[in-house]
């Protein structure tokens, strides 16, 4: 008999799966990122109908030992459901490409998950959505063990001083720069998360430097999407 799980989740992409079903992939509590097969879930009369939306904390219930489970029972509040995309809605789908892409299959990370949840929050409450992504970038690369070294440059090692000047070298760290225009006093800002005191796009440039790295250098469809929107 196959084992039943009860879990809370969120989706993170879906597919069809031949004329009436779907594949879900979705970041659980408890154990990570699993596939789940939802039988008949595009048919109108189908209880899983309209249940599987990204961006809202879902109650599942799935069975299955292969890698792709079978969900059989869902939940979730449907009071505040907005289905109307927006740039804060692309920025959430560029975090969940982040998540599908670095996100190992069936390996539990209830911190990653407690995180994820929070940004959710943070995005709803918060008109900042530029900062609200930052601080979750950051912390999703500490994670995931791509965290910067915020305490000492890549050449010698010295304490990064604040009134210094550096530029940020992706696969390596914080190079001391005559030139650059990032100063030491911004990066130990960072590391203590004060990212108001940061110039914004000397923050963004960190932080994309260093997912691309972590991306093996391969474009985020969401990023082109959202930059196409801003245009």
């Amino acid at each position: 008999m196959s084992q039943v799980n009860t879990d809370e989740c969120f989706l993170l992409h879906q597919r069809p799966y031949g004329e009436t079903s779907i594949i879900s992939e979705v970041f659980t509590k408890n154990n990570g990122k699993i596939s789940l097969i939802a039988k008949g879930a595009k048919k109108p009369k189908s209880k899983f109908f309209g249940y599987l939306v990204p961006f809202y904390k879902l109650s599942i219930t799935y069975s299955g030992r292969s890698e792709l489970k079978t969900l059989t029972n869902i939940d979730r509040d449907l009071s505040d459901f907005n289905n109307t995309l927006s740039k804060k809605s692309y920025s959430l789908l560029y975090i969940n490409e982040l998540l599908i892409r670095l996100l190992p299959k069936d390996a539990s990370h209830l911190e990653l998950f407690n995180l994820y949840d929070n940004f959710l929050e943070e995005v709803s409450s918060r008109k900042d959505i530029e900062i609200v992504l930052r601080h979750f970038e950051l912390d999703l690369l500490d994670m995931l063990g791509y965290g910067l070294d915020y305490d000492n440059d890549i050449d010698n090692n010295n304490p990064i001083m604040a009134n210094a000047s550096y530029k940020f070298i992706s696969e390596k760290g914080f190079k001391e720069s005559d030139n650059a225009g990032l100063l030491g006093e911004h990066i130990i800002n960072i590391k203590e998360r004060n990212l108001d005191k940061v110039p914004r796009k000397s923050l963004k440039e960190i932080t994309t430097k260093a997912i691309r790295f972590c991306l093996d250098g391969k474009e985020l469809t969401s990023r082109e999407i959202f930059k196409s929107i801003k245009k």
